[in-house]
């Protein structure tokens, strides 16, 4: 498949994941008036744009293809380190946050306790990074 061809198959998601990016875009400018609101918006919807197009194009416009790679795949190495990177990070996310929730309060800082979403996206997407890099370390 050349390049030409895979890009114009991503263009419908680019499209579709661009209509709701840039509602949250200007949902997240909106609601932070002390950030300039041209930078607010341009970085959100920079982060939240390829996700939901990978998204959309995974999950609705290129469907046959990604079920025809999980059936293919399903006993594979590297799905079964992403497996059990997956449980590690799970389990290192639940008991991480209760430590970070307790820490906070014994210690007294407020920007580790109550727990947000960042603490969250850091510690579980972290955890599973770091575990999934040494599982392919380890058994390549």
């Amino acid at each position: 498949m050349s390049l030409v061809t895979r890009l114009r198959s991503w263009l419908p998601a680019v499209l579709v994941g661009g209509v709701p990016a840039t509602g949250l875009a200007a949902v997240y400018a909106w609601r932070n008036p002390d950030l300039p609101a041209a930078l607010a918006f341009g970085v959100m919807l920079a982060l939240t744009w390829p996700i939901l197009a990978a998204g959309a194009q995974i999950l609705w416009f290129d469907r046959e293809r990604t079920d025809a790679d999980i059936e293919r795949h399903a006993h594979d190495v590297e799905r079964a380190w992403f497996q059990e990177a997956a449980a590690t990070a799970f389990a290192t996310l639940m008991g991480g946050l209760i430590a970070l929730e307790y820490l906070g309060d014994a210690l007294r800082l407020s920007w580790l306790s109550p727990i947000g979403l960042t603490h969250v996206l850091a510690l579980g997407s972290g955890t599973f990074c770091a575990s999934y890099a040494w599982l392919r370390l380890r058994n390549r």
